[in-house]
């Protein structure tokens, strides 16, 4: 079985006993799919937040004194003014908002950050600079990295300090790169960081084109992209 669908299974409860050793294994002794698990989880955990703190503003919503009906008429005629405006606002795309709910920081699967070791090798150094959130530092070096070894990681680690750093535009030429078409580990990562950015660049058509890819497909992101594409629509 496929280490997508096995986390796939897990959040659906679909896992059979042996299913449930392998996957427990895998979670053990492979720290690229326990990293995949615990990004999944993580989404997952940020979309039920968002909606249970949507689900309490509204109940506030509710809960708040009625007014008299001066007061209900004197709305209404404001909302006779501003209607139009009204309902442009409230149907269109919050893309910050969307953007903030499902963006979450690749965490370092490839070399554990330790200090203080006596080791000064640039890939040691990247990934300290990135886990310490010294984006340009670490932007700096896995660019360094991957000019001399074209290793796909330092390709992908430098889109995240991009994304990290604001520079979406930036981020889409690394994640667009085709060496992540290829058998890279980081194929659907990197598609899915390439529609969150064109989501916070307020490009929806691009990002709904990637999302919709990535639905196509059993892969780690897939699920989060259906449920992503729904807000789209």
């Amino acid at each position: 079985m496929e280490q997508e669908e096995y986390i796939r299974k897990y959040f659906e409860g679909d896992l059979s006993e042996e299913e449930a050793l392998a996957f427990q294994k895998l979670l053990k002794e492979d720290p690229a799919f326990a990293a995949a698990f615990d990004f999944e989880k993580n989404v997952k955990k940020a979309i039920t937040l968002n909606k249970r703190k949507a689900l309490k503003e509204t109940f506030k919503a509710y809960e708040k004194p009625k007014k008299s009906y001066k007061w209900l008429y004197a709305a209404a005629s404001i909302a006779v003014l501003v209607g139009l405006f009204t309902w442009n606002s409230f149907y269109s795309t919050n893309y910050d908002s969307l953007y903030n709910q499902y963006y979450q920081t690749y965490p370092n699967t490839i070399a554990p950050t330790v200090r203080g070791t006596g080791t000064t090798d640039l890939k040691s150094e990247a990934f300290f600079a990135y886990d310490t959130g010294d984006y340009e530092t670490a932007l700096s070096l896995f660019t360094k990295i991957y000019k001399s070894t074209s290793e796909d990681y330092a390709l992908f680690y430098k889109g995240i300090s991009l994304m990290e750093l604001e520079q979406y535009e930036d981020a889409l030429a690394v994640f667009n790169n085709g060496v992540f078409e290829e058998n890279s580990i980081f194929k659907s990562y990197s598609r899915w960081y390439a529609a969150l950015s064109y989501l916070k660049l307020e490009n929806k058509a691009a990002a709904t084109a990637v999302l919709e890819s990535l639905t196509k497909s059993e892969n780690p992101q897939r699920e989060a992209a259906i449920k992503l594409l729904a807000r789209l629509e």
